[in-house]
């Protein structure tokens, strides 16, 4: 299982490449790159809500290495993944910093699906 210095780093340049409001849109090569990250660390937890996420982040990882992605689709995979997201915030394992931290990844995810 990867390490606890690896979700933190994943959290401060998700936070840093699309956190504000205001951030441009990541290049498909970072997009893959924070995909491969948080690919690593739900691998190996085998619940129901990673592998919803794991599968999702795959196919979004696709969509950005087509020559011409598909918008809607990339939009549809951001909204859904936050909601994910949104939902493994609120349960019942999860500790509060980490709960709010989660919560911030899923306001950034529906950020970003609003600008495609």
């Amino acid at each position: 299982m990867p390490s606890h210095a690896l979700d933190q780093r994943l959290f401060e340049q998700v936070f840093t490449k699309i956190g504000a409001e205001d951030a441009e849109i990541p290049t498909p090569v970072d997009g893959v790159q924070l995909i491969n990250g948080w690919l690593q660390v739900i691998q190996g937890a085998q619940t129901q809500s990673t592998a919803t996420l794991e599968a999702q982040l795959i196919e979004l990882r696709g969509q950005l290495q087509f020559a011409k992605p598909d918008p809607d689709r990339i939009r549809n995979l951001l909204a859904s993944l936050a909601d994910n997201t949104t939902q493994i915030a609120q349960g019942a394992h999860i500790q509060s910093q980490t709960a709010g931290k989660l919560d911030k990844l899923a306001t950034a995810l529906r950020n970003l699906g609003s600008k495609f």
